[in-house]
């Protein structure tokens, strides 16, 4: 197939990478295998990937430094698999840069669907080029170009947001336009295709973690305390709600 996405497993486990290289081949991808990190990096020195299957326990390397790095240096999309079931695991492993976590054992299709979607909006949150050669977010969102959480202020024309005491994030795209979205809709409950129809301007599905994924990371950097968010706050069975709250209260 051409142009076929390129995906690396990297997992000690013979059995489980034999049949993700198999089925990954027959529904259409170029697959790769690796059985530790130095393998993994001499793939990744002769070929370049749209995804990386990253087990979290390798002999020669953690998966969640692995991650760390992989985030710094390669524009891959991850997808964590792992038998650590947990939700703390599970928001380490996304908070240090995975774009999902896939807990073991797996159905092939269930992982399938997953895949499909991370590299469904890893090739959107690509910036789009114009004719004139320059390059633009897919991000469209109405309203001021300077918008106040607390006590940061989101300049949505460069994405970086600044604390009153000097700290300062850059955000991707899709985060800010994320974010400002929700400063606009203040104190209303915002359901996961909301969210992704102001962002992307597409459907959300069903496994779709994008916009969760998103929301993990905008309250590492933004809340006082992650686990215990004062400003995007889950609300059970509908979505989220923001509530624009002084940080110092």
């Amino acid at each position: 197939m051409p142009n076929a996405p390129r995906i690396l497993v990297v997992d000690d486990d013979p059995d489980i990478t034999n049949l993700l290289e198999i089925y990954l081949q027959g529904e259409g991808y170029e697959a790769d295998v690796a059985a530790s990190k130095a393998e993994m990096e001499k793939c990744l020195e002769q070929s370049r990937y749209d995804l990386i299957l990253l087990d979290i326990r390798l002999p020669d390397g953690d998966g969640f430094d692995i991650t760390r790095e992989l985030h710094k240096e390669s524009d891959a999309a991850i997808i964590i698999i792992s038998r650590k079931t947990s939700d703390v695991d599970q928001i380490v492993g996304l908070e240090l840069g995975a774009d999902d976590y896939v807990s073991k054992p797996f159905e092939p299709r269930t992982l399938l669907a997953r895949i499909k979607s991370v590299l469904r909006r890893y090739n959107m949150s690509r910036p789009m080029p114009q004719d004139n050669g320059t390059e633009v977010s897919p991000i469209a969102v109405d309203g001021p170009m300077n918008l106040e959480i607390g006590d940061w202020k989101l300049d949505r024309a460069t994405y970086r947001l600044t604390h009153r005491d000097g700290r300062q994030h850059v955000l991707s795209s899709n985060e800010a336009g994320l974010l400002a979205f929700f400063v606009q809709n203040e104190g209303k409950v915002l359901t996961r295709n909301d969210l992704m129809l102001a962002v992307t301007g597409r459907e959300w599905e069903y496994m779709d973690r994008s916009i969760d994924i998103m929301i993990v990371r905008l309250r590492k950097k933004i809340e006082p305390e992650p686990a215990h968010p004062r400003f995007i706050q889950t609300v059970r069975g509908s979505g989220y709600i923001f509530q624009n709250v002084s940080s110092d209260t």
